[in-house]
């Protein structure tokens, strides 16, 4: 989940990015997709982030502009955002300044559970979280208006065929009411859904999202699979930023897409690579052995993805999924007690990850390059633990050099969260090389970890994410009593 500073919560660039995401998340597009539409340039990703996150408070005139073209927001929404909302305790805009009985209040509306127990800053993110779901229901519902104008027209213009025994006009004209009236039923059904989501009943949802499915399907098959599609990526994404059963649903909501065989074969590995996606998410919020189960699927529905695509017709998709498969092979090797087994599942994952560099060079993708070159890094490192002798001394190197050369792409200023993820990764790397390393260089070791830590926890620490900051304060300590315990 995204953490955002709440001093920015309430200036119109943090209002402006919220507007942005949930616009981007209705249309499903990705950070890198809406930085190509806007500038043609995907390394634009890091301003698109820092404004979604709340981290410019005044863009610029041209950026506005830019991205409401792209996602066509009106300009009236826009306007209105230049204006405070007066009453903070029942707006969901403004929540910097409401008061804990006002986030209590509000959250109990959406039926956040624990609401008691959370604090301030987690009331108001995860409101903040709920508002872009709000806007894009509302949206949702004005898009209802349409198809009831349309439907009363065709309905006055049937009667009109019907008086002049038009039958063949007529009947042409019934089967437009009745496709209409189909398509106003799928998007009822489909803001009951929304509705429910918002309202956290994820299995509620999910029960109308099916139903719409259903009726999506006696009109258009194909067009039955896309909505899955959609209706997994909603169900998937409240999952993940909610808990509850969003997860589940979203990978039970795909399984039947499966089971059609009259569409294109990267269409099929995209239901595959999100069913796989959903699975491992599951399998990581599991305990052993159904965690191990979940993931085993999860790696074999990206194998099977990969089977359908290849890296010169379908080379993003390709790179994604190997991308996606060297994550779960890396997590499956944390789920091993055996170290054979877990070098086996590392090595892998390794060979994943190296082949969607393949696609992912410094040069056209430094992003995503850097990203990958650093889950390589991890599992060199994973490898390393797991590995006796000398060896585990050379492979500690080669990830230190790895994450070393992540940051010529991964700067404080473009990408600070990542940034700090990767003083994190050399931090760890430094402390075992201090573990294994001969003793004059274990003091060298340990001042590089405490330094790289210390960098990693002011990002953190300016981001406002507690999960992060309590895991590198965590590692900081044992830096410090490891560097106590060698000085004396």
């Amino acid at each position: 989940m995204t953490k955002r500073a709440s001093s920015n919560v309430n200036s119109f660039g943090a209002r402006f990015g919220r507007l942005v995401r949930s616009y981007r998340d209705d249309l499903g597009l990705s950070v890198r997709e809406l930085a190509i539409n806007v500038w043609n340039d995907e390394g634009r990703k890091a301003s698109i982030s820092r404004l979604e996150n709340g981290h410019v408070a005044n863009p610029a005139a041209r950026t506005v502009q830019g991205l409401a073209h792209a996602l066509d927001i009106p300009q009236q929404e826009i306007d209105s955002l230049r204006t405070p909302s007066p009453n903070p305790s029942l707006q969901l805009e403004g929540l910097s300044s409401a008061r804990r009985d006002q986030l209590e209040a509000l959250a109990s509306r959406f039926e956040i559970k624990h609401v008691f127990d959370r604090t301030d800053t987690e009331l108001r993110q995860l409101l903040d979280d709920k508002a872009s779901e709000y806007r894009i229901y509302k949206r949702r519902l004005r898009e209802l208006d349409g198809p009831m104008g349309d439907l009363a027209e065709i309905r006055t213009a049937a009667r009109e065929a019907a008086a002049q025994l038009d039958f063949d006009r007529y009947e042409f004209l019934l089967r437009q009411v009745d496709e209409s009236y189909s398509k106003m039923v799928v998007r009822a059904k489909e803001a009951r859904a929304r509705n429910a989501l918002l309202r956290g009943r994820a299995d509620d949802a999910y029960e109308g999202f099916l139903s719409a499915a259903e009726t999506w399907r006696s009109l258009d098959p194909l067009r039955s699979i896309e909505a899955r599609l959609g209706y997994h990526r909603l169900l998937f994404e409240h999952g993940l930023r909610f808990g509850g059963t969003g997860l589940e649903r979203s990978a039970d909501i795909l399984r039947p897409a499966l089971e059609a065989d009259d569409y294109a074969a990267p269409r099929r590995a995209r239901i595959l690579q999100n069913l796989a996606n959903a699975l491992a998410n599951i399998s990581v919020r599991s305990g052993d052995p159904v965690s191990m189960i979940l993931m085993d699927e999860a790696t074999e529905k990206y194998e099977e993805a990969l089977s359908l695509v290849s890296i010169s017709e379908d080379g993003d998709i390709w790179a994604m999924i190997q991308q996606n498969l060297g994550a779960a092979l890396s997590l499956r090797a944390k789920q091993c007690d055996d170290d054979v087994d877990r070098l086996a599942y590392l090595a892998r994952a390794i060979e994943a990850f190296r082949a969607a560099l393949r696609l992912r060079s410094q040069e056209s993708n430094p992003l995503e390059w850097a990203m990958t070159t650093q889950n390589v890094a991890v599992a060199l490192l994973e490898t390393a633990n797991a590995t006796r002798g000398k060896g585990r001394l050379v492979l500690l190197k080669q990830a230190d050099k790895l994450l070393h050369d992540t940051l010529k792409a991964r700067n404080r200023d473009t990408a600070p969260f990542d940034w700090a993820l990767t003083q994190e990764n050399l931090a760890i790397v430094a402390k075992s090389l201090a573990e294994h390393d001969v003793p004059s260089e274990q003091s060298h070791h340990l001042a590089l970890a405490a330094r790289h830590i210390t960098a990693a926890l002011e990002v953190f620490e300016d981001e406002g994410d507690t999960f992060y900051q309590e895991k590198a304060g965590k590692l900081a300590s044992e830096i410090k009593v490891r560097a106590t315990a060698h000085s004396q």
